[in-house]
């Protein structure tokens, strides 16, 4: 009696329930939250729309068409993209409507494509096998011609793929990378110098200064991006992140930064239109940032852009018309004039007819990562490495793998210098806020280790650092060219190269060459830094009084050091004809020349041999003896100067020699004009 009593009850509730369901749908509170709900929905306002069909929800717990249309607008948030499981669930519970109204406050069923959607929300939930039921199930209920049939089939093939690597997982090592970097907002997009001292990333956090506590993004309500930069410290631990100068009201993002950190490669977008731009360092403020030139950035959107370490090669990301999807990867190559050639797209071997995105070359530039919704995903943009092969083409991509990649968008990787680490932003379980920086460990990944040259261009005496620093370095058997700039406030430089070649490497004012040297890089694997002080000096040549001649002195040295020069002369008197390094004088004028060049840290020699018009019988003509004199006392003073310790080219230049014969024309008057012949006879070698 009290089971037929209690079941009688249960009955009258439902039917109040009900009954109360049906009234609240038809009541105006009920119609205008369902129709602003609908209208988010319709703008695309995924978060606002969410908020607004969870209160519409409130009222009537039991629809199923707003558990469907809450299930939905979650699916295509950023962030709650894992909730919308329950929702459709619910939705899918009754029996799904062929003649579905999305418009009608009084519908009371869900679609079809609600398995659809359901199947993606079990996706995110890694229960494939239920996915791939509800796919199925769909698919026997539509025809083949359902707009939904393409994307059924992939969604399946995305299941398997997803299946496959969970269920071979790569022996990567991720870790978060800590309290300093992430926040509890969004921190994403980092990027690093190739030493790793400096980490450039976006985030979404408030300001400091809370300057952006009332500028939000309209659709998500978020804090609009924001670049930051941390740097290491002695202890090798980040240090608290700083805000840009570049920052403005709109969305501004990191994309890439130049090797030495002194080029920041960012995304800005006001207005959906995405533009590529670059940002320079002068000193410690940033420029103001400059669109990319050529055909880079167009009306249409842009995304991203990487640059190869030695400067020559831009990959950017765009989705103009005629590519093989939305969006593709687009290459440049650099003209001889420093300017970037006309864009080409990767083709099909990279590029699918779903979107690209997110390129990052790795150091030596052997590797190409990118982010694909296209080839084997597991879900959602995938992690993808090609590798280039011997004739410069990019090889199938290969999916880099669970856990690195998830079920969902997985896009930023910037590969280190060792090419067994990288940088990353993913969403996981004990994260800090919704993304976070991670490093990840790739121990079955060979890396090629690169070098590194860098250093410091020091300014003249009481003078600023001129614009145009570069270092220039050229591969001695290829013959292929390199640039690294110099900042123009700091003077610092750095190159990237590649091991096992000789190189030439030019260090120029940005006017001309101040200094050059010849370069080995081994073929071991190991980590070579070269470091280099390039000390600029002044055009101007020193007035100075030179050396005259002085019978009962013939062979005399100076130096002036206030003007960095010194100065030997060698007068052939009569009966003379060869000098010795072994002479006194020679001896002193080697002392100076050291002075000269450990002061200056480079030095330029010119020598100038010359023969009066007497003629000569030790040699075929006045003009070879005036040249012998000068080769001769090249070839003793680099001698001596590289048994010392210095390097041609790195710490001193031979200048043009001078080869003259001069003097009085001669008339058979050797004898009696010795003293005016004699002050033609000589070597001259001045250094400054």
């Amino acid at each position: 009696m009290k089971t037929r009593f209690f079941s009688l009850m249960v009955v009258a509730l439902i039917a109040i329930s009900n009954s109360f369901a049906a009234s609240n749908m038809g009541k105006p509170e009920f119609v205008a939250a369902f129709s602003e709900a609908n209208k988010l929905m319709e703008e695309k306002f995924w978060d606002q729309a969410a908020k607004e069909w969870k209160s519409v929800l409130a009222m009537d717990p039991e629809n199923i068409n707003v558990n469907y249309k809450l299930g939905y607008c979650l699916l295509q948030t950023e962030t709650n993209k894992i909730d919308a499981l329950k929702y459709l669930e619910k939705a899918t519970s009754a029996k799904l409507k062929t003649n579905y109204d999305p418009f009608d406050p009084n519908e009371k069923g869900a679609p079809v494509e609600a398995l659809y959607y359901l199947a993606i929300a079990q996706h995110l939930n890694m229960r494939f096998d239920n996915s791939t039921e509800s796919l199925e199930t769909m698919k026997e209920q539509v025809s083949k011609n359902h707009r939904l049939s393409n994307q059924i089939n992939r969604a399946i093939e995305t299941n398997n793929e997803a299946k496959k690597q969970v269920a071979s997982p790569k022996k990567y090592k991720i870790k978060n990378a800590g309290s300093i970097l992430n926040s509890p907002f969004s921190d994403f997009g980092p990027v690093l110098t190739f030493d790793e001292s400096s980490i450039f990333f976006t985030s979404r956090r408030l300001r400091p200064d809370s300057t952006n506590a009332n500028i939000r993004d309209f659709e998500t309500d978020k804090f609009r991006d924001d670049i930051y930069v941390s740097f290491k410290g002695r202890d090798g631990q980040w240090v608290q992140p700083e805000l840009l100068n570049l920052n403005s009201d709109d969305h501004d993002a990191t994309i890439s930064v130049s090797p030495d950190g002194n080029t920041l490669f960012i995304y800005q977008d006001s207005l959906g239109d995405g533009q590529v731009k670059f940002s320079t360092l002068i000193g410690e403020t940033w420029s103001a940032p400059v669109k990319l030139g050529s055909d880079i950035n167009t009306k249409y959107w842009e995304t991203h852009c990487t640059i190869s370490s030695n400067g020559n090669e831009l990959y950017f990301v765009s989705d103009r018309p005629n590519g093989n999807g939305k969006r593709d990867i687009y290459r440049c190559i650099k003209n001889a004039d420093g300017t970037w050639g006309k864009s080409e797209n990767l083709g099909d071997v990279i590029n699918t007819t779903y979107d690209e995105d997110a390129p990052f070359l790795s150091p030596d530039g052997k590797f190409l990562y990118f982010a694909s919704k296209g080839h084997a995903t597991m879900g959602g943009f995938d992690l993808f490495v090609s590798k280039k092969d011997g004739s410069g083409n990019w090889g199938a991509p290969e999916n880099m793998g669970y856990p690195l990649n998830t079920v969902d968008d997985d896009v930023f990787f910037q590969p280190m210098a060792d090419g067994k680490r990288a940088f990353y932003s993913s969403r996981r379980d004990g994260g800090a806020g919704d993304l976070d920086i991670y490093e990840v460990e790739m121990p079955e990944v060979k890396g090629e280790q690169l070098a590194t040259l860098k250093g410091t261009f020091k300014p003249i005496k009481d003078k600023a650092l001129p614009q145009g620093l570069k270092v220039i370095v050229t591969n001695s058997k290829s013959g292929e060219k390199q640039e690294a700039p110099g900042n123009s406030e700091s003077g610092e430089f750095l190159a990237v190269i590649k091991p096992c070649s000789m190189y030439q490497i030019d260090y120029s004012d940005g006017v001309e060459i101040v200094k050059s040297e010849a370069l080995t890089i081994p073929c071991e694997d190991e980590k070579y830094e070269y470091t280099r002080e390039i000390q600029l000096v002044s055009k101007e040549i020193a007035k100075v009084d030179e050396i005259k001649f002085d019978k009962e002195n013939p062979i005399q040295t100076k130096i002036e050091e206030d003007k960095s020069y010194a100065e030997y002369s060698h007068f052939f008197l009569y009966g003379k004809s060869n000098f010795s390094t072994d002479e006194k004088e020679f001896k002193d004028f080697i002392a100076l020349c050291r002075q000269v060049i450990d002061q200056k840290a480079f030095v330029t020699i010119t020598i100038e041999g010359s023969a009066s018009t007497v003629p000569t019988t030790g040699a075929k003509s006045n003009e070879t003896l005036s040249a012998e004199r000068s080769n001769n006392a090249k070839a003793a003073l680099k001698n001596v100067l590289l048994k010392s310790g210095y390097m041609e080219n790195v710490d001193f230049k031979f200048g043009e020699p001078v080869n003259v014969v001069q003097g009085k024309k001669y008339e058979n008057d050797a004898m009696t004009n010795r003293a005016e012949y004699e002050k033609y006879q000589y070597i001259k070698v001045k250094v400054q």
